[in-house]
């Protein structure tokens, strides 16, 4: 909504009249009068509802009021408290504010936040919800607890971070965003011109067409190098105790509160050019509510070589078994199906291209079937699934390929399927489903052979 409002002013802000001698003065006058009022009202509800909130600590619980109208209490108990999260953006940094979020073992409604808090009041709630919960332990526990001290687990270098936002994949989310912007700035751009210079570019050569369109995404791909930078700077991972704390940022720091307790499964995420190098992202999906943007999904190391990753995720997650000799694939036979599945839509959109584009230019769509050919080919050769013990591997693909490392006590629901077609081949798809957060995250593979899903199948059976 908020999107559409400003979308309107901008393209009607050339339409008001700003001429006192005008009849129509006193409209924009009357509309200048009313955006006055709703700043200075909405100014005043700010401070109203900054004063009217307050929290405070009492009987071993966080007590939170707020709200000017309405007032609303809430409370939690300490020893429900998983972590606190701190948050600091280019809005709170002048002011030496920030922003916390209190996770609960509850679902992610059931967090806190304080939006706008001092650094020192921050610390001290970490601080106080951490002897809290400590002395919920017993005497006996707390004589030999061992003092808890932060290791530095991984810190970015200012190579591998250049690395890092050179190949990052956002450069087609910065393109889409700067096309939106031009299309939402037409009554200021003079459209027509700019459409008969590109009439000229086309007629001029395909050279030049080529030129353009490098010079756009070359454009698109400094941004997106800029934004990768500004994301994961001074990205460090420390470990204190059976946590993780993940800092990030430049303009606006972050650190995110990770209990290793609440780690549902581990992802190694392997984009082609990066797979080339041997380089990859490790991920983890916690059952909190441990990034606002991504939901479940924290990433831990955006960058790092994948043997070296392995090493660092044996030390902290020392249950799982990350390497393994031999996966279950799909049969040769089934490499046909991958290819027809990706393929077949495109299959018709070339054909209706050759049918009604003149001169045969639809003939050019072919090279759509064969990328799409090629993709599911990929995607067959990529496709594995084992089971180790008590966990579950499964290797899938997209665009990056993902290894999904997830324990058999963190699954949901596992669901195995038949179409019609695949039951002649005995092929089944296989799915399993893990909590995430608010809401859950699943992860499935197909046209595998019906047996050896039916062998996974009654392994998470088995001691359910």
């Amino acid at each position: 909504m908020d999107y559409d409002i400003c979308s309107c002013f901008l393209v009607n802000i050339n339409r008001i009249e700003w001429n006192p001698t005008s009849p129509g003065f006193k409209w924009t006058l009357i509309g200048l009068v009313i955006i006055c009022f709703i700043a200075v009202v909405t100014i005043v509800l700010c401070i109203v509802s900054w004063r009217r909130f307050t929290y405070w600590f009492e009987d071993q619980e966080l007590h939170i009021e707020k709200g000017i109208f309405v007032r609303k209490h809430q409370l939690v108990p300490f020893e429900r408290i998983q972590s606190v999260n701190f948050k600091e953006s280019i809005l709170h940094r002048p002011f030496g504010l920030v922003s916390v979020t209190l996770e609960t073992a509850g679902s992610e409604e059931s967090g806190m936040k304080l939006l706008a808090i001092s650094k020192r009041q921050a610390e001290w709630i970490e601080d106080v919800t951490k002897k809290a919960k400590k002395s919920f332990a017993s005497s006996e526990e707390l004589l030999v607890q061992p003092i808890v001290q932060k290791e530095l687990m991984y810190k970015i270098t200012k190579k591998d971070l250049l690395i890092l936002a050179a190949t990052s994949g956002s450069i087609g989310i910065i393109f889409s965003a700067l096309a939106a912007v031009a299309t939402q700035l037409s009554d200021f751009i003079p459209m027509d011109a700019v459409f008969n210079q590109v009439q000229v570019l086309i007629k001029s050569g395909i050279t030049l067409v080529v030129l353009l369109i490098a010079v756009i995404l070359f454009v698109s791909w400094l941004f997106s190098i800029v934004v990768t930078y500004i994301q994961f700077a001074n990205f460090e991972v420390v470990r204190e105790g059976e946590r993780l704390l993940i800092s990030k940022g430049v303009l606006e720091k972050k650190r995110t509160n990770v209990p290793l307790s609440r780690v549902q499964s581990i992802r190694i995420v392997e984009s082609p050019f990066r797979q080339l190098f041997g380089f990859s992202m490790v991920q983890l999906v916690s059952a909190g509510n441990t990034d606002e943007k991504s939901g479940s999904t924290v990433t831990l190391m955006p960058l790092i070589k994948k043997a070296e990753g392995i090493q660092l995720l044996q030390r902290l997650f020392p249950d799982y078994a990350y390497d393994v000799e031999k996966w279950i694939k799909p049969p040769k036979s089934a490499s046909w199906r991958y290819v027809a599945f990706h393929s077949w839509i495109w299959l018709i959109v070339v054909t209706l291209m050759i049918i009604f584009i003149p001169h045969y230019y639809g003939v050019f769509g072919v090279v759509l079937v064969i990328i799409a050919a090629l993709y599911g080919f990929i995607l067959y050769k990529t496709a594995a699934i084992q089971i180790h013990h008590k966990q579950l591997l499964v290797v899938t693909r997209t665009f990056s390929k993902v290894t999904t490392y997830v324990m058999k006590n963190r699954i949901q629901t596992v669901q195995m399927a038949q179409t019609i077609i695949a039951e002649r081949g005995q092929f089944a798809r296989f799915q399993v489903t893990y909590v995430a957060g608010k809401l859950p995250m699943s992860v499935g593979i197909r046209f595998f052979k019906k047996d050896d899903l039916l062998r996974i199948y009654h392994w998470y059976q088995r001691g359910k």
